[in-house]
């Protein structure tokens, strides 16, 4: 084996064609580096930003050392943070679609939850250029390269018949020979991953992780290979190349795509801008509205506060955060249905791990803290904040009650109790 990887590290187009997957995959590994990195900068800027501008909220806002219960829900604004998990840069997957900073204040939170989120078609079908990327695209490539011409090449060179009678074990000997190119696919892959690790005090158990995928994955597509190189007919270096190529672009493209295409018609999705929208046309509705029909559910969902001081007067607070709650009850069942379509789908994506692709990246997104499961988590810690939020202020608000300094300092902060990875 000792022997076989010598002779093929002397071609030096094998040598060249290795030095340029290992600066792709270095390069994909920086690049993620550098997004995560951009990412953790932005949230560490807004949490300093929103000390600065909750002092300057005290200061301007604040008459005789009080403050006014409605006007601290509708122009004091909290943070929210999507933060990056310490392998992130692996699978970037929805955060650079998904605002990793987000403010929210007392009003209704569908309106809020999914502003700034980005999902331009073409950006999202562009992908992001990242080791998950690359491992899944090229990998297989580099399989193909190496191994689609086994016993081609050498019946190009009058040398098959020649090493048959010389090796006594002829299947061994086309092994070593898949396990040579297979050793350095996968050394192309791992080698830049444990040197960034080593760089930057990663994690062990999920290098492991990372490291275990990609040698399956690897191994799959070589063993694929030299099930097609190797066969008894496989004399032809061109078609053999074909033919891996074909079922590259078929595993890696058309049925992934055509998997994509099913979930979506299987578990439609109701997108979250209109989710906004529609909360919006309710809030604009109530205003038209008379208060009673607002606040008569809404007191029916919170008793404790229907005994509080009545709503008087054109305009009050209380009314005012009564119909921005009663749009989220509103779309309550439409919320479920839509966090229960995008669980069904990861589920879904979870069952297709038949496809080698599909398995690679879903389990590098996990890894990396990236995919679906994850952004549900974060959704919910968002909405557990609102509701603590609402808790927090709702007490001032119904009995007619002034906050000072002490209280509003003592409102709930995104990331002590809620926020996670």
């Amino acid at each position: 084996m000792k022997h076989e990887l010598t002779l093929l590290l002397k071609q030096r187009s094998m040598t060249l064609l290795l030095w340029l997957s290992l600066l792709l995959v270095s390069f994909s590994l920086l690049n993620g580096w550098q997004n995560i990195h951009h990412i953790q900068s932005q949230i560490q800027h807004a949490q300093q930003e929103e000390i600065l501008r909750k002092q300057d909220f005290i200061q301007r806002f604040s008459h005789e050392g009080t403050l006014e219960a409605g006007e601290v829900g509708y122009y004091l604004f909290h943070n929210v943070y999507y933060q990056p998990g310490e392998w992130s840069f692996i699978a970037l997957g929805n955060r650079l679609v998904v605002p990793y900073v987000q403010r929210i204040r007392l009003l209704g939170l569908q309106s809020q939850l999914y502003d700034g989120e980005s999902h331009h078609p073409e950006y999202v079908m562009l992908g992001t250029f990242d080791y998950t990327f690359l491992l899944v695209f090229f990998a297989p490539l580099l399989c193909i390269a190496l191994l689609h011409d086994l016993k081609a090449s050498e019946q190009q060179a009058q040398r098959l018949l020649f090493l048959h009678s010389l090796v006594k074990a002829p299947g061994q000997f086309w092994l070593k020979r898949v396990l040579c190119r297979w050793l350095l696919v996968t050394l192309v892959f791992i080698l830049p991953v444990l040197l960034f690790a080593w760089l930057h005090s990663l994690s062990w158990s999920p290098l492991l992780h990372v490291l275990t995928i990609t040698a399956l994955y690897t191994f799959l597509w070589s063993a694929l290979c030299s099930a097609i190189s190797l066969r008894r007919r496989a004399l032809n270096a061109n078609f053999n190349a074909m033919l891996l190529s074909s079922i590259w672009v078929m595993l890696c493209v058309v049925l992934p795509n055509l998997c994509q295409l099913w979930l979506h018609a299987r578990y439609p999705l109701q997108d979250g801008s209109q989710l906004a929208m529609q909360h919006r046309q309710l809030v604009h509705g109530a205003w038209d509205l008379p208060k009673d029909e607002t606040l008569q559910p809404f007191y029916a969902l919170y008793p404790q506060w229907k005994d509080t001081p009545p709503v008087t007067g054109r305009f009050h607070w209380k009314w005012y955060y009564a119909f921005q709650h009663m749009g989220d009850v509103q779309l309550q069942a439409q919320v479920a249905a839509r966090t229960r379509a995008l669980q069904l789908r990861a589920e879904a994506t979870t069952k297709m791990g038949w496809l080698p692709t599909v398995w690679a990246q879903s389990q590098l997104e996990a890894v990396a803290c990236s995919d679906v499961r994850h952004l549900l988590v974060h959704r919910q810690q968002i909405a557990q904040f609102h509701t603590h939020l609402r808790e927090a202020i709702y007490p001032f608000l119904f009995e007619e009650r002034a906050l000072n300094r002490k209280d509003l300092e003592s409102m709930p902060v995104f990331g002590a109790d809620d926020a996670g990875k």
